[in-house]
């Protein structure tokens, strides 16, 4: 019997590394009619020691992560987000909030809510030596056919503060002259931009000429 059951336990850690090993997906159905806040998945990591040094760890309460290997040709969504209200309901709806929380009046490091990264290799690896960042886009907008959004970008009464001086709506200061000069800052069409002129410091409407149209 005793060998019976050693030989049951060991084929069930076996089942259990296997398990551990190639995970199935995880899904979670969940209905409520409870007051108050409901959350389908909910975490909280909380940072109380480190590294010595500053800058050097990283508290992240999910990371999610979406790869398509070699001869795959179909689509990789990182994370998808969706608020729906259903007929018969009236609600405010917000797809993603992503906030950061300050409570320390001398942490003059970025608050950054919203972060658009472009990758070519992963973190630490050597550098391809291209850019490999054909049709790119670091925020897109848009919508089903036969609807859409009303305003593109809405800044609120108290979404611009800086008490040492004036708040900027879009801030493009960080790029050189001899870089912004090569911009279209606004493409009205693929053939009318605005631009800056480094020379004169002044914005100008520049259309192509019909031949280079």
């Amino acid at each position: 019997m005793k060998r019976l059951f050693v030989a049951w336990l060991y084929s069930l850690v076996l089942a259990t590394g296997n398990a551990c090993a190639e995970p199935t997906a995880y899904f979670a159905f969940y209905s409520t009619m409870e007051h108050g806040y409901a959350y389908g998945f909910a975490a909280n990591v909380d940072r109380t020691g480190g590294s010595p040094g500053p800058l050097r760890d990283f508290t992240v309460a999910a990371q999610f992560s979406a790869r398509n290997g070699p001869g795959v040709e179909q689509w990789a969504f990182g994370g998808a987000t969706e608020a729906w209200a259903l007929p018969g309901s009236r609600s405010i709806l917000v797809g993603l909030e992503t906030a950061v929380i300050n409570e320390e009046a001398s942490n003059v490091y970025p608050k950054i809510a919203s972060n658009a990264v472009m990758k070519n290799r992963a973190d630490g690896a050597a550098d391809p030596g291209q850019p490999m960042n054909a049709n790119s886009i670091a925020y897109r907008v848009s919508a089903q056919p036969g609807t859409g959004f009303e305003r593109g970008l809405v800044f609120d009464a108290h979404s611009l503060v800086r008490p040492a001086g004036r708040p900027a709506a879009i801030d493009l200061s960080e790029i050189p002259d001899e870089a912004i000069g090569e911009i279209d800052l606004i493409r009205i069409r693929k053939d009318v931009s605005l631009r800056y002129d480094p020379a004169t410091r002044q914005l100008v409407l520049h259309v192509a000429p019909a031949g280079a149209r």
